[in-house]
């Protein structure tokens, strides 16, 4: 008798619906990127995940996952959280402007907080 294969890192891009959204598959290929990078070891992420989805079980899959992205980088400093509020403010805003015709071209950078 075999032992099945284990299940992918993954989803399959090929089926349609792998994400929700296509802010899904960014944050996705962020946290991988992030991970290659060397910036967390993936146990450190998957134990912020589960954590995150313990804590709120009624969010979605990829909220959990960005809420438990931006714990890391904030707790190894690599984001400073008044930062990243700022720059939410600032979309938020930039979309009540009803301004979607118009390019943002802006980097956000990841790297250690500025003090």
């Amino acid at each position: 008798m075999s032992t099945p294969a284990p299940e992918p890192l993954l989803p399959d891009f090929e089926r349609p619906g792998a994400f929700a959204a296509p802010w899904e598959a960014m944050i996705f290929a962020i946290v991988l990127k992030l991970h290659e990078a060397g910036h967390f070891a993936w146990n450190d992420f998957a134990a912020a995940l589960s954590a995150q989805i313990h804590a709120h079980p009624e969010r979605s899959y990829y909220v959990c996952w960005t809420d438990a992205a931006i714990t890391l980088l904030t707790e190894r400093g690599l984001v400073e959280e008044a930062a990243l509020l700022r720059q939410a403010l600032a979309i938020e805003r930039f979309r009540a402007a009803d301004h979607h015709h118009i390019a943002r071209t802006e980097p956000i950078a990841i790297g250690p907080a500025q003090g």
